[in-house]
């Protein structure tokens, strides 16, 4: 089964796809704040869809839903999509569905920047933020695997399923896999 998908992409990530006909995600292009989440990603990338066709790879990251599930793709019309004024490629792609990780964007956030256990239910999330050093750090890193249940709800925490904002990864683009390209400039 294919599922529709957009992600943004830079002149030079457009330029690759193009000339290559594939676009590989490559470490130097990861914040080094950013690359601790990034390598569990791949870890579990790995776990789910498969290996990578390079150790120095990293993910493709995409939109399954931008805002919600009426508003899957990108509003090129609002800022937040890369640095203002700068060029830039919305493109829409199929993918096959075993080669794509969805994930919600916003429990993302844990193990990308804030590195806490995301709790089951409201009262562990109290108790989260009062004991964290209870938890050892394979705990922590499971309960991330949470971002992949696209059905977990936790109020003050998720959204339902209708209402998430639900990001994809994929290893590689293909020229094969796009269906339309909008330039823009960023906000």
């Amino acid at each position: 089964m294919k599922i529709k998908l957009w992600t943004i992409q830079n002149e030079s990530g457009w330029k690759e796809l193009q000339e290559k006909g594939i676009l590989l995600a490559k470490e130097k292009y990861v914040y080094p704040s950013f690359k601790e989440g990034y390598d569990w990603m791949n870890i579990q990338m790995e776990k789910r869809i498969g290996q990578r066709k390079n150790k120095n790879q990293y993910p493709i990251w995409a939109w399954f839903q931008y805002f919600d599930m009426n508003k899957k793709k990108p509003d090129l019309r609002r800022s937040g999509h890369l640095p203002k004024g700068e060029i830039r490629y919305r493109i829409e792609i199929e993918k096959n569905r075993g080669d794509v990780l969805l994930s919600d964007f916003v429990l993302w956030h844990w193990p990308l920047c804030y590195k806490d256990f995301i709790a089951d239910s409201e009262e562990k999330a109290v108790k989260v933020d009062k004991e964290l050093l209870k938890f050892s750090q394979s705990e922590i890193e499971n309960s991330w695997k949470k971002i992949f249940n696209m059905n977990f709800d936790l109020e003050y925490y998720t959204l339902p399923f209708e209402e998430k904002k639900i990001q994809a990864t994929f290893w590689e683009l293909k020229v094969e896999d796009i269906i339309k390209v909008d330039r823009f400039i960023s906000k």
